[in-house]
Protein backbone atom coordinates (compact mmCIF):
# COMPACT_ATOMS: atom_id res chain seq x y z
CA UNK A 1 0.00 0.00 0.00
CA UNK A 2 1.26 3.17 -0.56
CA UNK A 3 -0.14 6.75 0.17
CA UNK A 4 0.07 9.39 -2.02
CA UNK A 5 -0.07 12.87 -1.31
CA UNK A 6 -1.79 15.42 -3.73
CA UNK A 7 0.63 18.22 -5.11
CA UNK A 8 -0.05 21.21 -6.90
CA UNK A 9 -1.63 20.65 -10.35
CA UNK A 10 -2.13 17.01 -9.88
CA UNK A 11 -5.71 15.87 -11.33
CA UNK A 12 -7.32 12.09 -10.90
CA UNK A 13 -6.17 11.98 -14.44
CA UNK A 14 -2.59 12.14 -14.00
CA UNK A 15 -1.66 10.20 -10.59
CA UNK A 16 -4.17 7.16 -12.40
CA UNK A 17 -1.88 7.48 -15.33
CA UNK A 18 1.35 7.56 -13.07
CA UNK A 19 -0.02 4.43 -11.03
CA UNK A 20 -1.31 2.61 -14.47
CA UNK A 21 -4.91 2.33 -12.50
CA UNK A 22 -8.10 3.44 -13.83
CA UNK A 23 -9.00 6.99 -12.54
CA UNK A 24 -12.31 5.05 -12.02
CA UNK A 25 -10.77 2.41 -9.13
CA UNK A 26 -9.12 5.87 -7.09
CA UNK A 27 -12.54 7.20 -6.89
CA UNK A 28 -14.33 4.47 -5.62
CA UNK A 29 -11.51 2.74 -3.78
CA UNK A 30 -11.19 6.43 -1.37
CA UNK A 31 -14.49 7.56 -1.96
CA UNK A 32 -13.09 10.36 -3.39
CA UNK A 33 -15.80 13.05 -3.59
CA UNK A 34 -13.93 16.03 -5.21
CA UNK A 35 -12.63 14.34 -7.88
CA UNK A 36 -12.45 17.15 -10.51
CA UNK A 37 -10.89 20.09 -7.85
CA UNK A 38 -8.12 17.88 -5.07
CA UNK A 39 -6.97 19.59 -2.32
CA UNK A 40 -3.07 19.89 -1.92
CA UNK A 41 -1.96 17.25 0.89
CA UNK A 42 -5.38 15.54 -0.04
CA UNK A 43 -4.00 11.73 0.71
CA UNK A 44 -4.78 9.15 -1.78
CA UNK A 45 -4.63 5.25 -1.40
CA UNK A 46 -2.85 3.18 -4.02
CA UNK A 47 -3.22 -0.71 -3.89
CA UNK A 48 -2.95 -3.66 -6.54
CA UNK A 49 -5.16 -6.23 -6.02
CA UNK A 50 -3.80 -9.69 -6.09
CA UNK A 51 -6.11 -11.05 -7.88
CA UNK A 52 -9.41 -9.92 -10.21
CA UNK A 53 -11.96 -11.75 -12.23
CA UNK A 54 -14.74 -10.24 -15.23
CA UNK A 55 -17.86 -11.37 -14.74
CA UNK A 56 -19.16 -13.89 -16.99
CA UNK A 57 -22.95 -14.36 -18.14
CA UNK A 58 -24.86 -16.66 -15.43
CA UNK A 59 -22.39 -15.52 -12.78
CA UNK A 60 -23.32 -15.32 -9.23
CA UNK A 61 -21.90 -13.99 -6.35
CA UNK A 62 -21.46 -17.21 -4.28
CA UNK A 63 -20.49 -18.96 -7.91
CA UNK A 64 -17.68 -16.78 -8.13
CA UNK A 65 -16.84 -17.41 -4.70
CA UNK A 66 -16.84 -21.18 -4.88
CA UNK A 67 -14.67 -21.02 -7.97
CA UNK A 68 -11.66 -19.06 -6.57
CA UNK A 69 -11.65 -20.07 -3.06
CA UNK A 70 -12.95 -16.89 -0.93
CA UNK A 71 -16.46 -16.54 0.73
CA UNK A 72 -19.15 -14.00 -0.48
CA UNK A 73 -18.25 -11.92 2.17
CA UNK A 74 -14.93 -11.58 1.28
CA UNK A 75 -16.29 -10.55 -2.07
CA UNK A 76 -18.53 -7.56 -0.39
CA UNK A 77 -15.77 -6.40 1.43
CA UNK A 78 -13.44 -6.16 -1.74
CA UNK A 79 -15.97 -4.25 -3.92
CA UNK A 80 -18.55 -2.40 -1.45
CA UNK A 81 -19.98 -1.11 -5.00
CA UNK A 82 -22.05 -4.90 -4.91
CA UNK A 83 -23.61 -3.67 -1.41
CA UNK A 84 -27.37 -4.08 -1.90
CA UNK A 85 -27.12 -5.31 -5.69
CA UNK A 86 -29.06 -8.24 -6.38
CA UNK A 87 -27.41 -8.54 -10.17
CA UNK A 88 -23.56 -9.04 -11.33
CA UNK A 89 -23.35 -6.98 -14.70
CA UNK A 90 -20.97 -9.55 -17.24
CA UNK A 91 -17.92 -7.49 -17.82
CA UNK A 92 -17.42 -5.39 -14.89
CA UNK A 93 -14.33 -6.33 -12.80
CA UNK A 94 -14.45 -7.72 -9.36
CA UNK A 95 -11.71 -7.53 -7.09
CA UNK A 96 -11.30 -11.05 -5.33
CA UNK A 97 -8.48 -10.97 -3.34
CA UNK A 98 -5.93 -8.42 -2.05
CA UNK A 99 -2.84 -9.35 -0.80
CA UNK A 100 -3.76 -8.90 3.58
CA UNK A 101 -1.22 -10.20 5.23
CA UNK A 102 -0.13 -7.36 8.13
CA UNK A 103 -2.54 -9.28 10.59
CA UNK A 104 -5.73 -10.13 11.84
CA UNK A 105 -8.48 -8.23 13.62
CA UNK A 106 -12.02 -7.88 14.99
CA UNK A 107 -14.10 -5.25 13.98
CA UNK A 108 -16.54 -2.77 16.25
CA UNK A 109 -18.63 -0.42 14.99
CA UNK A 110 -20.96 2.12 16.98
CA UNK A 111 -24.06 2.97 15.50
CA UNK A 112 -27.40 4.73 16.25
CA UNK A 113 -30.91 2.81 15.31
CA UNK A 114 -31.61 5.67 12.58
CA UNK A 115 -28.86 4.83 10.79
CA UNK A 116 -29.24 4.94 6.92
CA UNK A 117 -30.31 1.54 5.93
CA UNK A 118 -27.80 2.15 2.91
CA UNK A 119 -24.57 2.59 4.82
CA UNK A 120 -25.03 0.42 7.19
CA UNK A 121 -25.63 -2.84 4.54
CA UNK A 122 -22.44 -1.06 2.83
CA UNK A 123 -20.74 -1.59 6.05
CA UNK A 124 -21.60 -4.93 7.94
CA UNK A 125 -19.59 -6.66 5.28
CA UNK A 126 -16.38 -4.94 7.35
CA UNK A 127 -17.84 -5.79 10.85
CA UNK A 128 -17.11 -7.96 13.61
CA UNK A 129 -18.99 -6.83 16.27
CA UNK A 130 -22.21 -3.94 15.50
CA UNK A 131 -22.81 -2.24 19.37
CA UNK A 132 -26.18 -0.43 18.97
CA UNK A 133 -26.79 3.06 20.80
CA UNK A 134 -30.35 2.33 22.65
CA UNK A 135 -30.42 1.43 25.79
CA UNK A 136 -30.48 3.22 29.05
CA UNK A 137 -30.37 1.74 32.95
CA UNK A 138 -31.89 4.06 35.33
CA UNK A 139 -30.48 4.47 39.12
CA UNK A 140 -33.97 2.67 39.65
CA UNK A 141 -33.26 -0.32 37.62
CA UNK A 142 -35.49 0.34 34.85
CA UNK A 143 -34.33 -0.91 31.62
CA UNK A 144 -35.56 1.10 28.30
CA UNK A 145 -34.60 1.42 24.89
CA UNK A 146 -35.79 1.63 21.38
CA UNK A 147 -36.36 -0.38 17.93
CA UNK A 148 -33.48 -2.08 17.43
CA UNK A 149 -34.94 -5.29 15.45
CA UNK A 150 -33.50 -3.91 12.00
CA UNK A 151 -30.39 -3.48 12.59
CA UNK A 152 -30.12 -6.84 14.81
CA UNK A 153 -31.33 -9.14 12.17
CA UNK A 154 -29.47 -7.29 9.43
CA UNK A 155 -26.03 -7.78 11.68
CA UNK A 156 -26.76 -11.54 12.15
CA UNK A 157 -27.40 -12.23 8.23
CA UNK A 158 -23.70 -10.63 7.95
CA UNK A 159 -22.35 -12.80 10.11
CA UNK A 160 -22.19 -9.84 12.85
CA UNK A 161 -22.31 -10.22 16.67
CA UNK A 162 -24.96 -7.22 17.62
CA UNK A 163 -24.23 -5.79 20.73
CA UNK A 164 -26.30 -3.92 22.89
CA UNK A 165 -24.75 -0.64 24.55
CA UNK A 166 -26.53 -0.26 28.34
CA UNK A 167 -25.78 3.46 29.68
CA UNK A 168 -25.94 2.69 32.99
CA UNK A 169 -25.59 6.64 34.03
CA UNK A 170 -28.19 8.12 35.22
CA UNK A 171 -28.56 12.00 35.99
CA UNK A 172 -32.32 12.30 35.89
CA UNK A 173 -32.39 12.03 40.14
CA UNK A 174 -28.82 12.55 41.76
CA UNK A 175 -27.07 15.92 41.52
CA UNK A 176 -24.09 13.89 40.44
CA UNK A 177 -24.34 11.18 37.83
CA UNK A 178 -25.06 8.12 39.56
CA UNK A 179 -25.36 4.04 38.44
CA UNK A 180 -26.51 0.34 40.07
CA UNK A 181 -23.08 -0.61 39.19
CA UNK A 182 -21.19 1.82 41.20
CA UNK A 183 -23.47 1.42 44.32
CA UNK A 184 -23.42 -1.02 47.36
CA UNK A 185 -26.76 -3.02 46.67
CA UNK A 186 -27.95 -6.17 47.90
CA UNK A 187 -28.17 -9.50 46.68
CA UNK A 188 -31.81 -9.73 46.06
CA UNK A 189 -31.61 -6.71 44.30
CA UNK A 190 -28.46 -6.74 41.95
CA UNK A 191 -29.66 -10.59 40.68
CA UNK A 192 -32.96 -8.84 39.68
CA UNK A 193 -30.86 -5.67 38.03
CA UNK A 194 -28.50 -8.83 36.14
CA UNK A 195 -31.63 -11.40 35.12
CA UNK A 196 -33.33 -8.09 33.78
CA UNK A 197 -30.34 -7.20 31.32
CA UNK A 198 -30.18 -10.72 30.57
CA UNK A 199 -33.58 -11.08 29.53
CA UNK A 200 -34.13 -8.08 27.35
CA UNK A 201 -30.68 -9.31 25.64
CA UNK A 202 -32.19 -12.80 24.74
CA UNK A 203 -35.80 -11.08 24.08
CA UNK A 204 -33.94 -9.00 21.71
CA UNK A 205 -31.56 -11.11 20.18
CA UNK A 206 -28.57 -9.49 21.00
CA UNK A 207 -24.84 -11.70 21.59
CA UNK A 208 -23.91 -9.08 24.04
CA UNK A 209 -23.91 -6.05 26.75
CA UNK A 210 -21.07 -2.97 26.09
CA UNK A 211 -21.44 -1.08 29.59
CA UNK A 212 -20.72 2.38 30.35
CA UNK A 213 -20.71 4.33 33.58
CA UNK A 214 -19.12 7.90 34.17
CA UNK A 215 -18.01 8.59 37.64
CA UNK A 216 -15.83 5.92 38.62
CA UNK A 217 -13.49 7.01 41.53
CA UNK A 218 -10.88 5.33 43.60
CA UNK A 219 -13.78 4.76 45.95
CA UNK A 220 -16.27 2.90 43.94
CA UNK A 221 -14.24 1.23 41.74
CA UNK A 222 -14.30 -2.00 43.88
CA UNK A 223 -18.11 -1.85 43.89
CA UNK A 224 -18.54 -1.64 40.22
CA UNK A 225 -15.73 -4.13 39.55
CA UNK A 226 -17.59 -6.85 41.62
CA UNK A 227 -21.40 -5.74 40.68
CA UNK A 228 -19.78 -6.01 36.57
CA UNK A 229 -18.22 -9.44 37.42
CA UNK A 230 -21.47 -11.04 38.94
CA UNK A 231 -23.01 -9.44 35.73
CA UNK A 232 -20.63 -11.00 33.52
CA UNK A 233 -20.60 -14.42 35.06
CA UNK A 234 -24.29 -14.99 34.39
CA UNK A 235 -23.75 -13.99 30.74
CA UNK A 236 -21.05 -16.30 30.57
CA UNK A 237 -23.24 -19.01 31.74
CA UNK A 238 -25.73 -17.75 28.33
CA UNK A 239 -22.64 -17.51 25.92
CA UNK A 240 -23.35 -13.82 26.28
CA UNK A 241 -20.38 -11.61 25.60
CA UNK A 242 -19.78 -8.72 27.83
CA UNK A 243 -17.96 -5.31 26.95
CA UNK A 244 -16.83 -2.29 28.74
CA UNK A 245 -16.18 1.08 27.55
CA UNK A 246 -13.45 2.82 29.45
CA UNK A 247 -12.53 6.37 29.08
CA UNK A 248 -9.99 8.78 30.78
CA UNK A 249 -13.18 11.13 31.50
CA UNK A 250 -15.06 8.48 33.26
CA UNK A 251 -12.46 9.00 36.52
CA UNK A 252 -12.78 11.51 39.12
CA UNK A 253 -9.80 10.90 40.68
CA UNK A 254 -7.98 12.77 43.49
CA UNK A 255 -5.17 15.50 42.97
CA UNK A 256 -1.96 14.42 41.95
CA UNK A 257 -3.71 10.50 40.93
CA UNK A 258 -3.63 9.95 37.41
CA UNK A 259 -6.15 8.18 34.68
CA UNK A 260 -3.06 5.58 34.43
CA UNK A 261 -2.96 4.83 38.27
CA UNK A 262 -5.99 2.85 37.76
CA UNK A 263 -5.28 -0.79 38.18
CA UNK A 264 -8.03 -2.38 35.40
CA UNK A 265 -6.29 -5.94 35.52
CA UNK A 266 -9.56 -6.38 37.97
CA UNK A 267 -12.11 -5.29 35.57
CA UNK A 268 -10.36 -7.01 32.83
CA UNK A 269 -10.54 -10.44 34.65
CA UNK A 270 -14.33 -9.71 34.62
CA UNK A 271 -15.54 -9.16 31.17
CA UNK A 272 -14.67 -10.15 27.79
CA UNK A 273 -13.04 -7.10 26.01
CA UNK A 274 -12.40 -3.49 26.98
CA UNK A 275 -12.66 -0.54 24.81
CA UNK A 276 -9.97 1.70 25.31
CA UNK A 277 -11.66 4.52 24.27
CA UNK A 278 -9.48 7.80 24.12
CA UNK A 279 -12.35 10.65 22.98
CA UNK A 280 -11.17 13.11 26.03
CA UNK A 281 -8.68 15.52 23.07
CA UNK A 282 -10.40 17.57 20.34
CA UNK A 283 -14.00 16.79 20.66
CA UNK A 284 -16.75 19.74 20.39
CA UNK A 285 -16.44 21.63 23.72
CA UNK A 286 -12.89 21.35 23.99
CA UNK A 287 -9.80 23.51 22.29
CA UNK A 288 -9.00 22.53 18.99
CA UNK A 289 -6.77 19.57 18.58
CA UNK A 290 -6.63 15.89 17.20
CA UNK A 291 -9.02 13.67 18.23
CA UNK A 292 -6.57 10.79 19.27
CA UNK A 293 -3.37 12.44 19.70
CA UNK A 294 -0.72 9.90 19.30
CA UNK A 295 1.51 10.35 21.88
CA UNK A 296 -1.19 9.93 23.88
CA UNK A 297 -2.88 6.92 22.52
CA UNK A 298 0.54 5.15 22.72
CA UNK A 299 0.85 6.28 26.70
CA UNK A 300 -2.85 4.75 27.09
CA UNK A 301 -1.86 1.57 25.59
CA UNK A 302 1.49 1.17 26.80
CA UNK A 303 0.05 1.20 30.50
CA UNK A 304 -3.41 -0.88 29.46
CA UNK A 305 -1.32 -3.62 28.01
CA UNK A 306 0.77 -4.04 31.17
CA UNK A 307 -2.34 -4.83 33.14
CA UNK A 308 -4.60 -6.11 30.93
CA UNK A 309 -4.73 -8.93 28.39
CA UNK A 310 -3.67 -7.39 24.95
CA UNK A 311 -6.01 -9.63 22.79
CA UNK A 312 -9.36 -8.30 25.35
CA UNK A 313 -8.28 -4.60 24.64
CA UNK A 314 -10.44 -2.58 21.41
CA UNK A 315 -8.77 0.33 20.62
CA UNK A 316 -10.76 3.44 20.46
CA UNK A 317 -11.22 5.56 16.52
CA UNK A 318 -12.95 7.89 16.44
CA UNK A 319 -13.52 9.16 12.79
CA UNK A 320 -15.26 12.13 13.98
CA UNK A 321 -13.75 15.62 12.76
CA UNK A 322 -13.83 19.38 14.06
CA UNK A 323 -14.57 23.09 12.78
CA UNK A 324 -13.78 25.14 15.19
CA UNK A 325 -14.03 29.31 15.21
CA UNK A 326 -11.04 31.17 16.10
CA UNK A 327 -11.13 34.74 17.96
CA UNK A 328 -8.94 37.30 17.42
CA UNK A 329 -7.54 36.32 21.16
CA UNK A 330 -7.43 33.03 20.62
CA UNK A 331 -10.38 31.78 22.37
CA UNK A 332 -12.26 29.03 20.67
CA UNK A 333 -16.35 28.55 19.83
CA UNK A 334 -17.99 25.27 19.85
CA UNK A 335 -16.91 23.26 17.46
CA UNK A 336 -19.02 21.54 14.36
CA UNK A 337 -18.59 18.10 13.89
CA UNK A 338 -17.95 16.60 10.41
CA UNK A 339 -17.07 13.43 8.87
CA UNK A 340 -13.43 13.15 7.12
CA UNK A 341 -15.22 13.35 3.29
CA UNK A 342 -16.86 16.39 4.56
CA UNK A 343 -13.95 18.06 5.77
CA UNK A 344 -12.09 17.64 2.76
CA UNK A 345 -15.21 18.76 0.28
CA UNK A 346 -14.70 21.77 2.97
CA UNK A 347 -10.88 22.30 2.11
CA UNK A 348 -11.12 21.87 -1.60
CA UNK A 349 -14.46 24.02 -1.37
CA UNK A 350 -12.63 27.55 0.61
CA UNK A 351 -9.53 26.41 -1.48
CA UNK A 352 -7.26 25.10 1.74
CA UNK A 353 -4.12 23.49 1.83
CA UNK A 354 -4.47 20.51 3.96
CA UNK A 355 -1.26 20.23 6.81
CA UNK A 356 -0.44 17.14 8.92
CA UNK A 357 0.59 17.18 12.44
CA UNK A 358 3.33 14.38 13.02
CA UNK A 359 3.23 14.89 16.61
CA UNK A 360 -0.43 13.56 16.50
CA UNK A 361 -0.77 12.16 13.16
CA UNK A 362 -3.35 14.15 12.52
CA UNK A 363 -4.52 16.34 9.23
CA UNK A 364 -5.61 19.99 9.44
CA UNK A 365 -5.98 23.08 7.50
CA UNK A 366 -7.05 26.88 8.16
CA UNK A 367 -9.22 29.10 6.63
CA UNK A 368 -11.20 32.06 6.93
CA UNK A 369 -14.97 32.76 6.40
CA UNK A 370 -17.08 35.71 6.61
CA UNK A 371 -19.65 36.27 9.41
CA UNK A 372 -21.25 39.59 9.55
CA UNK A 373 -18.93 41.32 7.83
CA UNK A 374 -16.13 40.34 9.76
CA UNK A 375 -13.33 37.92 8.39
CA UNK A 376 -13.89 34.35 11.04
CA UNK A 377 -10.76 32.00 11.27
CA UNK A 378 -10.99 28.25 11.43
CA UNK A 379 -8.99 25.43 12.23
CA UNK A 380 -10.15 21.78 11.10
CA UNK A 381 -8.84 18.60 12.49
CA UNK A 382 -10.10 15.30 11.03
CA UNK A 383 -8.67 11.68 10.06
CA UNK A 384 -7.12 10.31 6.99
CA UNK A 385 -4.95 7.67 5.34
CA UNK A 386 -2.02 8.68 7.52
CA UNK A 387 -3.75 8.56 10.54
CA UNK A 388 -5.79 5.47 10.02
CA UNK A 389 -3.30 3.58 9.04
CA UNK A 390 -0.74 4.35 12.16
CA UNK A 391 -4.43 3.91 14.94
CA UNK A 392 -4.91 0.23 12.85
CA UNK A 393 -0.86 -0.20 13.27
CA UNK A 394 -1.37 0.01 16.70
CA UNK A 395 -3.74 -3.17 17.12
CA UNK A 396 -0.54 -5.42 15.29
CA UNK A 397 2.22 -3.88 17.17
CA UNK A 398 0.47 -4.08 20.89
CA UNK A 399 -1.26 -7.29 19.16
CA UNK A 400 -5.08 -6.01 20.63
CA UNK A 401 -8.11 -7.66 19.67
CA UNK A 402 -9.01 -4.74 17.66
CA UNK A 403 -10.75 -0.86 16.52
CA UNK A 404 -13.74 -0.19 17.66
CA UNK A 405 -15.02 2.84 15.67
CA UNK A 406 -16.81 5.75 16.44
CA UNK A 407 -19.01 5.83 14.35
CA UNK A 408 -19.79 4.11 11.38
CA UNK A 409 -23.11 6.28 10.34
CA UNK A 410 -21.04 7.40 7.62
CA UNK A 411 -19.69 4.75 5.39
CA UNK A 412 -16.04 5.97 5.43
CA UNK A 413 -14.94 4.28 2.26
CA UNK A 414 -10.86 5.27 2.24
CA UNK A 415 -10.62 3.79 5.90
CA UNK A 416 -12.51 0.80 4.97
CA UNK A 417 -10.29 0.36 1.71
CA UNK A 418 -6.85 0.38 3.85
CA UNK A 419 -8.23 -1.80 6.77
CA UNK A 420 -9.58 -4.64 4.46
CA UNK A 421 -6.59 -4.76 2.04
CA UNK A 422 -4.02 -4.90 4.26
CA UNK A 423 -5.68 -6.78 7.29
CA UNK A 424 -7.74 -9.94 7.35
CA UNK A 425 -11.28 -8.89 9.17
CA UNK A 426 -12.31 -12.12 11.47
CA UNK A 427 -15.83 -13.31 12.94
CA UNK A 428 -16.79 -12.22 16.84
CA UNK A 429 -15.89 -15.53 17.96
CA UNK A 430 -12.77 -16.93 15.75
CA UNK A 431 -9.73 -17.11 17.39
CA UNK A 432 -6.25 -14.86 16.63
Amino acid sequence: MEIYLVKQGDTIYSIAEAYKLSPESLIRNNGILNYDNLVIGQTIVIVYPEETYIVMEGDTLFDIAAAHNVTPLALLRNNPTLAGRRLLYPGEELVIRYNNTNGRLKTNGYAYPFIDFTVLIETLPYLSFLTIFTYQLSSTGLLSGYDDAELINNAKIYGVAPIMFLNTTDRTIAAEPTSFFSRSISYEVLDYLITTIIDKIEETGYSGVNLFLENITLENYPLIVDNVKALSSRMKEKGLITMFTLTPEIFQLPQGTTYLDIDYSDLSQAVDYIILASYNWGFTFGPPAAVTPIETVTQNLDYATSVIPSREIFIGVPIIGYDWKLSSDGNYTVANALNSDAAIMLAADVGAIIEFDTASMAPFFTYTSRDNNTDVNHIVWFKDARSIQTLYGFTQEYMLAGAAIWNIMHFFEQMWFIINSQYQIIGPYDEF
